[in-house]
């Protein structure tokens, strides 16, 4: 005679299959993370190579910033950091360059949005360190699927390089984080950075 599970059974095989679910559920997001820190990484150093190689070719960085960054009091008589307009400027020249054939960087690792907003800073009490998080509504795509239009906005206009503002996806939910870009004059050298997250 056959007979159903009983009530035990049935509770043991419901606990082992969420354990099970949330193994994977752990794994699965932990690779996720490293996916995108491993994204933001090679954003800035794409962006940094493709200044680096504007300015090999042209003598120049891009934007035509060069005399503006050289003459500009840092405080420090060193770095500065350029400002997220100029550095957009700067990556519009380099997208210019790669219209006209002469390709400073792979296009397909770009990430950009719409959003121009500042992300927002959380001050840690214990060390004395700022956290910064995405700005609200700061959404980010793969620039590719930008130019094709495949994602639209609200009115269903597709993102022009005009309205785009270059960056990396945030770690923790992938949102769109600006690029920190720094001028040192010592070195004439342009260095591109992610905002900090960890203290």
């Amino acid at each position: 005679m056959r007979r159903g599970f009983t009530i035990i059974e049935l509770v043991m095989v419901i606990a082992i299959l969420g354990i099970l679910l949330g193994i994977v559920t752990t794994a699965a997001a932990s690779a996720i993370k490293q996916a995108r820190e491993k994204k933001a990484a090679t954003c800035c150093k794409i962006v940094q190579a493709a200044f680096e190689t504007y300015y090999a070719q042209k003598g120049e960085w891009p934007g035509g910033i060069d005399s503006e960054l050289r003459s500009r009091d840092t405080g420090n008589g060193n770095n500065c950091e350029i400002a997220r307009s100029e550095v957009d400027k700067m990556m519009r020249d380099i997208l210019r360059e790669y219209k006209n054939g002469n390709p400073c960087l792979d296009i397909s690792g770009l990430f950009v949005s719409r959003s121009g907003a500042e992300p927002r800073g959380e001050h840690c009490p214990i060390c004395g360190l700022t956290r910064y998080f995405p700005a609200k509504g700061a959404y980010g795509l793969d620039f590719m699927v930008a130019i094709r239009g495949t994602k639209k906005d609200a009115n269903g206009q597709r993102m022009t390089t005009s309205q785009m503002h270059f960056g990396y996806p945030h770690k923790v939910d992938g949102r769109f984080m600006p690029f920190r870009v720094f001028y040192s004059k010592l070195t004439d050298r342009i260095t591109v950075e992610q905002w900090h997250w960890e203290p």
